[in-house]
């Protein structure tokens, strides 16, 4: 009887399925047996036996050695060609690290998972894998040694900081004056309050150099984009008008696009909260001013208004909250109370009005006189 044998192996000795088939002009035979432990009919599981199948599993793949590269100022993590911004202390880093590069076999259930640091030389940290899983509903142990060298180098977002990169300047300046104490001093506060904000979503909100000079004060920004949002946030707090100035610096090397850096200028207005304006035959006080709208009180009426700061211009400044000053009630009729002029004490005849009846002989009131004419400020 003629009785051919065909082989067919893995790429692993051990693991090699051997069929035996005896021709017979009756019947086929087919014999399978498990090459390890040679025991025959039972259901092979990749050529082997339940039990030797469970026996050799290995339940994950990993290297024996895993790099990690995080920076050394801010503790961001290298993954592929980005960094990732990343709080995590060096123990959590390497665990995440040795995770990311586990992979499990498909007949692991229930993969569990456990990582102990046994030794740390220098930056390498020899670590265990300690694993449990069910494998055909068996439960199964393993573990297995893993190296991990941390690599601390520097992201090119701490480089930018470290050499006084930037690509904006915020420039604070005032209309026909200079910026005041107060002014500069809420400037000051705004920038870093909003910089410790944004920085904890963006490495490149940082302040490489303030500069103060007579004109007033420049901010150097390491983020165009950043600037721009202090810039906004300044202008609500301070008013005023923003110009972009862009100057080329250079080209990218790599990209070949230009490079520029951009001098943004928030110039104050002429007027501050409390001094007085005309605009278009309107007189009056400035009461109060944010990002979008200058707020008027009319000096005539007590009535609101508002301008936008595309009207500027128009704007003239007429006095200053400094001219502010005080007038005694000598008389009061119905229809009209008299006060002394508050530089000539000559007394004046004023037009009464329902805000000005809760005032009485011997009070003063607060005035300015603007072009000749006395007025009257109403609260």
């Amino acid at each position: 009887m003629l009785k051919p044998h065909l082989k067919h192996c893995k790429a692993k000795a051990p693991r090699c399925k051997t069929i035996s088939i005896s021709f017979n002009p009756l019947n086929v035979l087919i014999e399978m047996f498990c090459p390890r432990c040679g025991k025959t009919n039972e259901k092979l599981f990749n050529g082997l036996c339940r039990s030797c199948f469970i026996d050799e599993i290995n339940l994950v793949s990993v290297p024996e050695t895993i790099e990690v590269t995080i920076c050394a100022h801010c503790g961001s993590i290298l993954q592929g060609r980005r960094w990732i911004d990343s709080s995590l202390s060096s123990e959590d880093i390497i665990f995440s690290g040795i995770m990311e590069n586990v992979k499990a076999n498909e007949n692991a259930e229930n993969l569990d998972i456990s990582i102990k640091i046994l030794n740390i030389s220098g930056s390498t940290f020899e670590c265990l894998l300690r694993m449990n899983a069910l494998v055909l509903g068996e439960p199964v142990q393993r573990e297995c040694p893993v190296k991990v060298i941390l690599n601390r180098k520097v992201c090119p977002d701490c480089s930018k900081f470290a050499s006084g990169y930037y690509e904006a300047v915020i420039q604070i300046r005032a209309d026909k004056r200079l910026p005041s104490p107060e002014e500069i001093r809420r400037s000051d506060n705004a920038i870093k309050e909003n910089v410790e904000r944004i920085s904890k979503k963006n490495r490149m909100a940082y302040i490489s150099q303030r500069l103060k000079i007579k004109e007033g004060v420049d901010y150097y920004v390491g983020s165009f984009k950043v600037a721009k949002k202090l810039t906004s946030t300044l202008k609500n707090i301070l008013g005023g008008t923003i110009k972009e100035s862009p100057r080329l610096m250079g080209r990218d090397k790599n990209t070949g696009k230009d490079l520029y850096r951009v001098w943004i200028s928030l110039r104050l207005p002429q007027f501050q909260k409390g001094d007085f304006i005309s605009y278009k035959g309107l007189k009056a006080q400035v009461s109060d001013f944010n990002g979008d709208k200058i707020h008027l009180r009319n000096l005539e009426s007590s009535g609101t208004a508002s301008v936008s700061w595309r009207d500027y211009k128009k704007i003239k400044v007429i006095a200053k909250k400094e001219d502010i000053k005080s007038a005694m009630i000598t008389a009061k009729t119905p229809k009209s109370i008299q006060i002394l002029h508050p530089d000539t004490y000559q007394p004046m005849d004023m037009e009464i009005d329902q805000e000005l009846l809760k005032y009485e002989i011997g009070e003063e009131l607060k005035v300015v006189e603007i072009e000749g004419t006395l007025y009257i400020l109403k609260t």
